[in-house]
């Protein structure tokens, strides 16, 4: 019964997981200057399924969220071409979970790889020092 209501579950986050329509335009002014957090995973990744237990249901309702929206992305979609700022990272997604922090169509900063909460929280402060104030 346990593992029936976990199926359920990730078929939700999953079914719930958006990513940027395929007809979508490639102009970027659709995020203007605000930065933008993506979330490159694929639902076969183990740590991006740990993420989204342990970080996933409550990013949104904090400080950071407001500053650095989360847009899941997948990383078929990602290495397809599929989003309109796939032109703008410096270096090619090679693997999954990959959180990229772009503004302007400029890649600030990135975290490859999730291994608990903390340390993603700690490279997530980075991410915001890098935010300027006025925002």
């Amino acid at each position: 019964m346990r593992a029936t209501a976990l199926l359920l579950v990730l078929a939700a986050l999953v079914a719930s997981a958006t990513t940027t329509p395929l007809n979508a335009s490639a102009d970027t002014a659709t995020h203007s200057d605000s930065p933008v957090l993506i979330y490159i995973y694929s639902p076969e990744c183990d740590a991006c399924r740990q993420f989204d237990r342990e970080v996933g249901p409550i990013y949104e309702n904090t400080a950071e969220s407001r500053a650095l929206p989360l847009e899941r992305v997948l990383i078929e979609d990602w290495q397809a071409g599929r989003h309109q700022l796939v032109e703008c990272v410096s270096v090619e997604v090679m693997g999954t979970p990959t959180f990229l922090q772009i503004r302007d169509c400029h890649e600030l900063d990135r975290i490859t790889g999730y291994s608990d909460a903390g340390l993603f929280w700690l490279g997530h402060r980075r991410m915001m020092n890098r935010i300027p104030s006025d925002q």
